[in-house]
């Protein structure tokens, strides 16, 4: 291939990838998506719909640690492939189901294939480009999210309205199906291994201690605040923006989408802005827990503000903001795993990541939702009183984790680890093989 070609394809990964990551969001969202007239239709209350929200992350555990520990001896093309077939499989149920059980059936086996996907598709993301250059393909990638819902509310809205709930699942079903063909003709696998800056050439440590660091229970924290919230507007955010605050279907459809969009613009310039930080020799510390913390609590904030002012262009500005800060956590937090990680043990690690937050989150939090309107003295405050809980939780959250992550205290206890192990002198990130002088900057500093 041309040195051109050879320059272009970690890109095209990324593309395909992020088309990847878009149908992921597309294929939970369109539940929500079809909350109105499916509930109508199956004459389910909110409590239950929120129930069967929530059903696909009940096996989010079993799926997401076994697709994390998946991808350390297969590779990527062929689990990605997998996990896409289930989604595309799933979807198709819906065209004729009829009860409540039917709907949980098929989110539970949608969770499946859910499960693993992110995790699997940043560990896929890391094999083509080195640590200090990871930030933006992984914030690319990781907004696929927000471009899957940018790109299906308008569409899928339509259909609703034109050709009824069920044809949406359809549609969804056969793109996804599309999609592995072509991952299957043009994906392949990345080749770099090259462990980060700080963490050098560390040996594997017990799982015991990777997931009782610090670090690492900062980072899941901040990831189920996160998670907490996606979870709920995925949900509920199209019914809230019906039933609680009286627009039309048609105006659902677009309005759907300014949270994502405001999620592409924040987070592709937020993690931008880590990486330039980085490569200007400040720590980890502060260019990306810092910046996912004080995102995280700013979101909360503008999400709790949001819940004491009336329908209109304010309260959706604070909307957008609110979702759209805190979705920077999802960039930069697996990056920070991945920094302190052995690499045998990443693609393992962003798998636990990935599944105790989004798990933990989904399996309770649009069940909350559906219970704290059902119960509201109208639905518009039982919306009001869910989302203000929610923007105090990330608000929280965000303090826990600033006092939680520590990169180079985890890279210094695990050089320690592994220096016992071997019984050789532990290797201190002072000490470590020389690196390009941005790296070793990076990753040598005091925090």
């Amino acid at each position: 291939m041309s040195t051109t070609g050879e320059s272009l394809k970690p890109w095209f990964i990324v593309f395909m990838l992020t088309l990847f990551m878009i149908l992921a969001f597309a294929d939970r969202a369109v539940l929500g998506f079809a909350a109105v007239p499916l509930m109508r239709d199956l004459n389910l209350t909110p409590s239950q719909f929120g129930l069967a929200a929530s059903a696909m992350y009940w096996v989010y555990p079993i799926a997401g640690i076994a697709g994390g520990f998946l991808v350390n001896r297969w590779p990527t093309k062929w689990v990605l492939a997998g996990l896409a077939t289930v989604w595309a499989a799933t979807q198709f149920p819906m065209l004729w189901a009829t009860s409540l059980n039917e709907v949980v059936a098929a989110r539970v086996l949608l969770g499946l294939g859910e499960g693993p996907a992110f995790a699997v598709v940043l560990h896929a993301v890391f094999k083509w480009f080195e640590d200090d250059r990871r930030a933006v393909p992984t914030s690319i990638v990781s907004e696929g999210a927000a471009f899957g819902i940018v790109l299906a509310a308008p569409i899928v809205a339509y259909f609703i309205v034109a050709q009824g709930w069920r044809f949406g699942f359809g549609l969804l079903g056969t793109v996804t199906a599309a999609w592995v063909v072509l991952w299957l003709i043009f994906g392949s696998e990345g080749k770099v291994a090259t462990p980060s800056a700080g963490a050098g050439n560390l040996q594997p440590v017990s799982y015991r201690l990777l997931l009782l660091d610090r670090t690492f229970i900062g980072n899941t924290l901040a990831g189920f605040a996160v998670a907490c919230g996606i979870t709920i507007m995925l949900a509920w955010l199209p019914p809230y923006l019906t039933r609680g605050l009286g627009y039309s279907t048609t105006q659902t459809g677009w309005l759907t989408t300014l949270p994502w969009i405001a999620s592409i613009v924040l987070v592709l310039g937020g993690g931008y802005l880590s990486q330039r930080l980085l490569l200007a020799g400040v720590t980890s510390r502060y260019a990306r827990s810092g910046l996912l913390c004080l995102c995280l609590v700013a979101g909360g904030a503008a999400t709790a503000a949001m819940t004491f002012l009336s329908p209109g262009p304010l309260q959706l500005a604070l909307l957008a903001i609110g979702f759209g800060l805190p979705t920077l956590v999802w960039t930069l937090s697996p990056a920070i795993i991945a920094e302190v990680t052995p690499v045998a043990q990443r693609g393992a690690m962003l798998g636990l990541f990935s599944t105790i937050a989004n798990s933990a989150a989904g399996s309770f939090a649009p069940y909350l939702m559906g219970l704290a309107v059902e119960r509201g003295a109208t639905p518009a405050a039982g919306y009001a009183s869910g989302f203000l809980l929610l923007g105090v939780l990330q608000a929280a959250a965000a303090v826990a984790a600033w006092f939680l992550i520590r990169p180079a205290a985890t890279i210094a206890a695990f050089q320690a680890e592994a220096g016992k192990a071997t019984g050789r002198r532990p290797v201190t990130p002072t000490a470590l093989t020389p690196q390009p002088a941005r790296i070793e900057r990076t990753a040598s500093a005091g925090e």
